[in-house]
């Protein structure tokens, strides 16, 4: 009988150490891709979640609760891990700029008005400066907000950008020490990645002679993405008929549908070229999810790009 009770208590006493170094520190991901792991035996802190987190959403009026990031805590032992800490995360409001210059985009800072944020007594905030309390083995908390959909512009991009400012004497992650982006869009309801059909014609010299390397029938199970940029608008990326080289020349390519009529008007920002084709039908049936389009350009008409391409809906992106 004794034996049994010693037996009992032993299993209890390793459940109950699994439990508490359950936040111990391991080798990461992001230790191995940083070459970090030469760091195991140090306690170290970052954003487990990446430093780049892109959310699309339907369209929505309400309040909805969203978590913008974690921060976590990778402690190197038990002792380690009870230990209290204050980490301090910042709002970087400037970095937008600095994201939209490096990347080319026209994203903008979410504004304050448009949400709240979620309290704890483990979170103190003192303007744009948030600190996260860890005690007594805490090893990750979460940031969230509340975000007021009514307020969302279609036409836009938001971001929050964030940094690891103060990580009160423990090492950070090599992954995380730069600036974390968090990017909301509102999704209208073109939105979603569409399987091509039909046919893309590329004229070279001398004319009439066609590529038939880059152009021809698109196989089936080619997949283009459109990407909400207006109520009513979306940008997309064209492929060649090989289904994998995208197709140049054509920056900013996007489609616009008419609400009333359905019709639909294409067009390039870095093209003026590009446009339906006199006396072509573009439209977009809703019933069945599909663009039926019709649009060219080229130089001059020896060197003409026509398609004529269904695009019917296959999912969410």
């Amino acid at each position: 009988m004794k034996k049994n009770i010693f037996i009992k208590y032993l299993l209890l006493a390793g459940i109950a150490s699994v439990t508490v170094f359950s936040g111990c520190r391991k080798e990461t991901a992001a230790d191995k891709v940083s070459g970090q792991a030469a760091n195991n035996g140090k306690t170290l802190v970052g954003f487990p979640t990446g430093m780049e987190n892109t959310t699309f959403f339907d369209p929505f009026t309400d309040i909805k609760t969203i978590d913008v990031f974690s921060i976590k805590k990778d402690a190197k032992d038990n002792a380690d891990l009870m230990k209290s800490n204050n980490f301090v995360v910042s709002l970087l409001p400037d970095a937008v700029d600095n994201y939209n210059e490096n990347n080319g985009t026209e994203y903008d800072l979410l504004p304050s008005s448009f949400y709240t944020i979620v309290t704890s007594p483990d979170l103190a905030i003192s303007g744009n400066n948030y600190t996260f309390k860890f005690t007594n083995g805490d090893f990750q908390k979460t940031f969230s907000i509340k975000l007021d959909g009514s307020k969302l512009d279609l036409s836009k991009t938001y971001m929050l950008p964030y940094k690891l400012t103060n990580s009160d004497g423990v090492g950070i992650h090599d992954a995380s020490k730069d600036t974390l982006y968090a990017i909301y869009s509102i999704k209208n309801a073109y939105d979603g990645k569409y399987t091509i059909s039909g046919s893309i014609t590329r004229y070279i010299d001398p004319p009439p002679t066609t590529d038939n390397v880059l152009g021809g029938t698109y196989p089936d199970g080619v997949t283009i993405s459109l990407a909400t940029i207006g109520k009513y608008a979306n940008s997309f990326s064209l492929l060649w008929a090989d289904g994998k080289t995208s197709v140049g020349g054509i920056a900013g390519l996007n489609l616009v549908v008419d609400p009333a009529t359905n019709k639909v008007t294409v067009s390039a920002t870095g093209n003026p070229a590009v446009k339906n084709d006199p006396g072509s039908d573009n439209y977009y049936d809703p019933d069945a999810k599909t663009f039926h389009l019709k649009f060219s350009w080229g130089a001059d008409a020896d060197h003409q790009r026509k398609v004529d391409a269904a695009l019917k809906y296959s999912g969410s992106r």
